[in-house]
């Protein structure tokens, strides 16, 4: 049986501290998603993808991403929601 493919090129998370992304492959928004574990639309729908500002790239009419930026996206996002929770608690709570 065939090997699964690799995400990402194992120079990946080294390029991601660099935030130097230019040698990672182009992924399909099917492989970003299986990759950082979202769901589909969040890669294939426009509004979505501008909504909650993923970085992409388009090449002609196709939408394609870099894991290196995707991760760094993934955890500056984590963060501002972290950010907005507590923001909730300071001002009375998350139903207030």
């Amino acid at each position: 049986m065939n090997e699964p493919e690799s995400l990402a090129s194992p120079l990946s998370l080294q390029a991601a501290g660099d935030n130097d992304f230019s040698d990672e492959p182009l992924l399909t928004a099917k492989r970003a998603s299986k990759a950082l574990n979202l769901p589909l639309y969040y890669f294939t729908k426009t509004a979505k993808r501008k909504a909650l500002g993923l970085p992409f790239y388009c090449v002609n009419r196709l939408v394609r991403f870099r894991l290196g930026e995707l991760h760094q996206w993934q955890l500056g996002y984590a963060q501002k929601l972290h950010e907005e929770k507590n923001a909730a608690f300071d001002v009375g709570g998350t139903d207030a």
